[in-house]
């Protein structure tokens, strides 16, 4: 698969997002809640391989923290889900391309991203009845990144967004132009590590991070305020590397090309009516 397919690719999936919005809009608040709560499960998975290697200050800490967190792209994909940094993408090139309008991009972006964090606490909120981070104390990994996130400047927390989303929509984006699927998991989950162990800020995980840690007893250092100072620029910054340098910059690198594609698709929609009439 080339680019100009996987391209088509982006674009299918945003006019299926905007007629599943259209016609069926509980189905499609569902599935973006099922990206936070996948996310949420990648966190806790991340959490319990790596804690150990955290306390006893481990230099592979952060690698494998990476790829054990890759799990949920994997599981975003192929679940079924809704993620809002992903259509950052998808609906920059539909709608540049004019498969889909600016409202059409506004409304999926709006109720996905509200989902997303939907799905986050509510995970969170039935996760902390099972006491798996109240075991780990407070001196857990979970509660020292959220405390770190929270300290960062709102520049550096945006610059970082924007980082951020441009791995996690290549990680989207390249695996589209392999044909075996084992080496498209094992992608995705190599440049979602890349992110992660960058130490970049994405706009879900972060609430679904957020959420987990404020929902138990945790260190004072770790606010609602203090979520919401990361959470803004994250947001802001998210949007920018998706749609910017992601969906922007490969429609433009390809749109040639996809002036030709889009021409023989009308073309060809042309002659099987002209056939039907027949």
């Amino acid at each position: 698969m080339n680019e100009v397919e996987a391209l088509e690719g982006l674009r299918k999936k945003a006019v299926k997002s905007t007629q599943m919005l259209r016609m069926r809009p509980l189905e499609y608040l569902v599935r973006a809640m099922l990206a936070g709560v996948f996310i949420g499960f990648a966190i806790i998975f991340t959490l319990k391989a790596i804690n150990g290697l955290y306390l006893n200050e481990s230099p592979v800490t952060t690698l494998v923290g990476g790829l054990t967190f890759g799990v949920a792209l994997v599981l975003i994909v192929y679940g079924g889900a809704e993620l809002f940094t992903g259509n950052t993408m998808y609906f920059t090139t539909s709608t540049m391309r004019g498969f889909t309008s600016k409202m059409d991009t506004l409304k999926v972006w709006t109720l996905c991203f509200i989902g997303n964090g939907l799905g986050g606490l509510a995970f969170a909120l039935l996760f902390s009845q099972t006491g798996i981070i109240q075991e780990l104390g407070m001196e857990n990994w979970l509660f020292a990144v959220s405390e770190t996130k929270i300290h960062h400047t709102t520049w550096e927390i945006f610059t970082r967004a924007i980082f951020c989303n441009w791995m996690v929509c290549l990680a989207i984006f390249i695996p589209k132009n392999m044909k075996n699927e084992l080496a498209q998991i094992m992608m995705m989950m190599i440049l979602v590590a890349v992110f992660f162990a960058s130490g970049f800020d994405h706009v879900i995980a972060n609430m679904a991070l957020f959420s987990l840690a404020l929902v138990v007893p945790h260190p004072e250092a770790i606010s609602f305020a203090g979520a919401i100072h990361n959470l803004v620029p994250a947001l802001l910054g998210n949007i920018i590397g998706g749609a910017l340098f992601m969906g922007m910059v490969y429609t433009w690198l390809n749109k040639s090309k996809l002036e030709v594609e889009q021409s023989n698709e009308q073309a060809a929609t042309i002659n099987i009516a002209s056939k039907q009439k027949a």
